[in-house]
């Protein structure tokens, strides 16, 4: 089927190993600007993938607009997660030398819903961590853990079962909370590693952090694991985050450091490091 005769916001059934990918929401313009940077990708990094995008608007809940969860394939607004993992599919399509946008496709459910299968709400990976943990399990991603000066949080998810007046999805259905909860119990009482935020002032070498680097920001919010995520980008050897902004309202390479832009932040512990196979 040629892009051209794409039909906006149209329903696809994508199949690709084990992975189906039924119900896609997207714009043509989506997609054909999605095929156009992996034709290009052999000469663009994260980094260069992130920065096509700079200045597109912030947009809080860009996946909880419909009724019905599906596949959402939106490169024109973002929040931090939705822009971290759009960049990701596309990096990791390219990685594997994937130039269509059904390729993309079947990258972005693998990220975003348990073992890549979108039935419903409560499949979608709400926590960082679990996006993590299953990205690492399929071999996407994994954690950098080179960096030695690293502190420890013990953690246990329960934040959306605990407020679930705080989602609409689970303020109308009340009857999600329980498989949501089912989601959170492999991660109550378990240990991760995080640099603390003190020493993200440091070296690329004593951070063990290179540019295209996911940075996923730990917080001190009960329940909770990561309040922001964004990508590394070292500048004049100064460690800046690029990522979907709500305080500057689009997508930006923060001007400040990573250091500044955490340090009075109260519930900002430090971050987490993943990088894309």
């Amino acid at each position: 089927m040629k892009l051209s005769k794409i039909r906006a916001l149209s329903l696809l059934l994508i199949c690709c190993s084990t992975t189906a990918v039924a119900q896609i929401s997207y714009t043509a313009a989506d997609s054909c600007r999605i095929v156009d940077i992996l034709q290009k990708s052999d000469r663009c990094s994260t980094t260069d993938i992130a920065t096509q995008f700079i200045g597109l608007p912030y947009i809080a809940g860009t996946l909880d607009k419909e009724n019905n969860e599906r596949l959402t394939v939106n490169i024109r607004e973002f929040d931090c997660t939705t822009f971290v993992e759009q960049i990701a599919a596309i990096t990791i399509t390219a990685n594997n030398k994937g130039e269509s946008f059904e390729e993309f496709c079947c990258t972005l459910n693998k990220l975003r819903y348990r073992n890549g299968q979108c039935n419903g709400y409560c499949d979608r990976l709400h926590y960082i961590s679990q996006w993590i943990e299953q990205g690492e399990r399929i071999g996407l991603l994994y954690e950098v853990k080179g960096c030695a000066h690293k502190a420890t949080q013990r953690l246990n998810l329960n934040f959306m079962s605990r407020h679930p007046d705080s989602y609409r999805q689970l303020k109308e259905n009340p009857s999600l909370v329980k498989e949501i909860k089912k989601g959170e119990q492999p991660f109550g009482n378990i240990s991760i590693e995080y640099i603390p935020k003190s020493l993200l002032n440091g070296s690329p070498q004593e951070l063990s952090i290179a540019d295209g680097d996911i940075l996923a920001i730990v917080t001190a919010i009960e329940g909770l694991d990561v309040s922001h995520v964004g990508f590394a980008l070292w500048q004049e050897g100064t460690l800046h985050l690029i990522h979907a902004s709500s305080g500057k309202g689009e997508t930006i390479i923060d001007e400040q450091p990573l250091f500044d832009y955490m340090k009075n932040k109260k519930n900002n512990l430090g971050v987490r490091v993943f990088r894309i196979k």
